[in-house]
C-alpha cells in the first residue's frame, strides 16, 4: 500500500495479504543489494531466524522468500511507531510508562536469550511500540546464536556470530545485552 519505514539495507511497506485480506508489514532488500548474494544471504537469515521467535513482545515473522528478484520479509503489522519516533515527539516518558515499556522489551529479549539468541542490535528505533502501548522487538539481523545455550531450531555452528565470525552489534547499545 505505501512504504511505511526505511534502514540503510531495506524498506518496510504496509501491504494487505491478498488470501485472507489481513494487513502486512513486507520489509523489502534495497534493489541495489539484490545482487549481493551475501547481503540476501544476510536478511534471508534475518527473516528465518525471527520466524522461530513466537513471543508477545517479538514482531511475529510470516514468511521470507524471494520472487522477481525480490528478496522479502513479511511480517505483523504493528499500527504504532518506534521507542525513539515516541520519546522524539513526546519527550521523556513518566516513570511508570518507561517501566512498563522496559519491561516488555526485557520480555521479548529474555525471550530469546533463553533460546540461545543475542539480538546483537538493541536500540530505541528497533523497538516498536503499538497504539495500545505493546512493545514488539524487531531487526535480528545482527542476531548471533550461542551454540551452548541455542536451540537447535534456530541453526547455528560451534559458535555463530552472523557467518563472518564478528562480533557484530551496534556499539552504543552493546552494554545493553550480553557480550560473549
Amino acid at each position: 500500500l505505501y512504504q511505511v519505514g526505511a534502514g540503510s539495507f531495506a524498506r518496510v511497506y504496509r501491504a494487505v495479504n491478498v488470501n485472507d485480506g489481513s494487513v502486512v508489514a513486507v520489509k523489502v532488500l534495497r534493489s541495489r543489494f539484490t545482487q549481493d548474494a551475501e547481503k540476501c544471504r544476510w536478511f534471508r537469515r534475518e527473516g528465518e531466524m525471527g520466524r522461530l521467535l513466537r513471543h508477545p513482545n517479538i514482531c511475529a515473522i510470516e514468511d521470507v522468500g524471494q520472487e522477481n528478484n525480490t528478496t522479502y520479509i513479511t511480517m505483523e503489522f504493528v499500527e504504532g511507531q518506534t521507542l525513539r519516533e515516541l520519546v522524539r515527539i513526546r519527550g521523556a516518558l513518566d516513570p511508570g510508562r518507561s517501566i512498563n515499556l522496559l519491561d516488555q522489551m526485557c520480555a521479548g529479549i529474555e525471550y530469546a536469550h533463553r533460546r540461545g539468541l543475542t539480538h546483537g542490535d538493541v536500540k530505541a528505533s528497533n523497538m516498536l511500540i503499538s497504539s495500545i502501548g505493546q512493545v514488539k522487538v524487531v531487526d535480528f539481523g545482527l542476531a548471533r546464536i550461542d551454540a551452548e545455550t541455542g536451540d537447535r531450531s534456530l541453526g547455528g555452528s560451534k559458535r555463530d556470530k552472523g557467518d563472518k565470525g564478528d562480533n557484530l552489534r551496534t556499539l552504543d547499545y552493546a552494554t545493553l545485552e550480553k557480550l560473549a
